[in-house]
């Protein structure tokens, strides 16, 4: 992921080299200035570790966001790997322009996200709805479509968005709607394959 997130972003190791520097040459200052040098110094090399850490892991997760985005599968790829109980449903629904609906039982209910590059994911969508409606009964029922358009949501995003989903369910009501939903789902359709990164950082806020 070093080599990719160097060639197509060369500006990431640089930012990360400035976030490594700036504060050791800030703590060298403090440390000339009001002294002492060796108290200060450690503590700028640290966070100058931390800060370039965190800059190239950004620069990384964008790197991978653009490489995932418009393939099939980018959305559940990007559920699979989030930390916490998200228990992902991958392509309960597709058509031949390879658009697909996955569906996620989580704490704020049910989500169900479309995505893909033809004209149908709305209708899947729509479809899905209906039919996790009908299943669930009261428990709340969200819809994701993937994309950069009105009422869309990007996919670099997506994660930020499901975790700020509010919480209505209890631990206890999650299992019932999964075993509902999982006993009127067909076979799992298969994804068709695409270049999406597999080493993508788990977890963390999508910047």
């Amino acid at each position: 992921m070093f080599r990719l997130t160097r060639e197509r972003d060369p500006r990431a190791l640089w930012l990360s080299l400035g976030g490594l520097v700036v504060p050791i040459v800030i703590t060298i200052v403090l440390g000339v200035l009001v002294g002492p040098l060796w108290m200060w110094l450690p503590i700028g090399i640290m966070v100058g570790l931390v800060s370039a850490m965190n800059i190239f892991s950004r620069r990384v997760q964008r790197t991978a966001y653009a490489e995932m985005e418009g393939q099939p599968g980018a959305a559940a790829g990007i559920v699979e790997r989030m930390r916490g109980d998200w228990r992902l449903t991958p392509a309960v629904a597709i058509n031949r322009h390879q658009d697909v609906v996955h569906r996620v039982v989580c704490r704020a209910g049910v989500v169900i996200i479309a995505e893909g590059r033809g004209r149908g994911q709305r209708e899947l969508l729509g479809n899905e709805v209906r039919r996790v409606r009908k299943v669930i009964g009261e428990a709340p029922v969200h819809d994701i479509v993937i994309g950069t358009g009105p009422g869309e949501t990007p996919l670099p995003k997506l994660q930020g968005t499901l975790m700020r989903l509010p919480r209505a369910l209890r631990r206890g009501e999650v299992d019932p709607i999964e075993r509902r939903l999982r006993a009127v789902t067909a076979p799992v359709l298969p994804i068709p394959k695409g270049p999406i990164p597999r080493n993508i950082p788990r977890g963390g806020k999508i910047r």
